[in-house]
């Protein structure tokens, strides 16, 4: 009598199934998923956020050197986008000295350096006879330039500073 006679054959184990997938693996899709989704809606708010800047600097390479009435379009163009972003500012009724210190308060400090004087000489030329030929355009080209490139979006800090001088 054999005694492995009454044995049965070896049966390997079942494969192990793939799917379903353990917790864990489900719980790291979904977060991928929400990160994924968040950081889609934070690029949209971005860009939403910079569509009017984008825009003004279209405008600004659009404006005509040659036209006599360049830097009264320069100044317009900043009035629009300065209403754009600062919509509780009353920026429509500023002018002169008011209208260059805003300007001013919006930069950042280290581009603030020079352009004071600069914007208030641009703001001056606004009231002179204009003339068909503008020696001093390019220079106001990029006084304009460097306040939509700098200066916009605000910065929340920038906000609350002008809130606070109109309270």
């Amino acid at each position: 009598m054999n005694p492995l006679q009454d044995l049965k054959d070896i049966h390997p184990p079942s494969a192990i199934e793939s799917w379903p997938p353990a917790y864990g693996w489900w719980l790291l899709g979904i977060f991928s998923i929400v990160v994924v989704g968040l950081l889609i809606m934070w690029i949209l708010r971005v860009r939403n956020k910079s569509l009017a800047k984008r825009q003004a600097l279209k405008s600004l390479q659009q404006i005509d050197a040659s036209n006599p009435d360049c830097v009264s379009q320069l100044n317009q163009l900043l009035k629009r986008v300065a209403m754009t972003y600062f919509p509780n500012q009353n920026v429509r009724e500023l002018y002169g000295s008011q209208w260059v210190e805003f300007i001013i308060n919006t930069l950042p400090k280290n581009k603030t350096k020079d352009f004071s004087e600069s914007f208030e000489s641009m703001q001056q030329m606004l009231y002179r006879a204009q003339t068909s030929e503008n020696t001093a355009y390019p220079h106001y080209y990029k006084l304009v330039e460097t306040w939509i490139k700098f200066a916009l979006p605000p910065r929340r800090r920038v906000i609350q500073q002008m809130e606070q001088k109109n309270a």
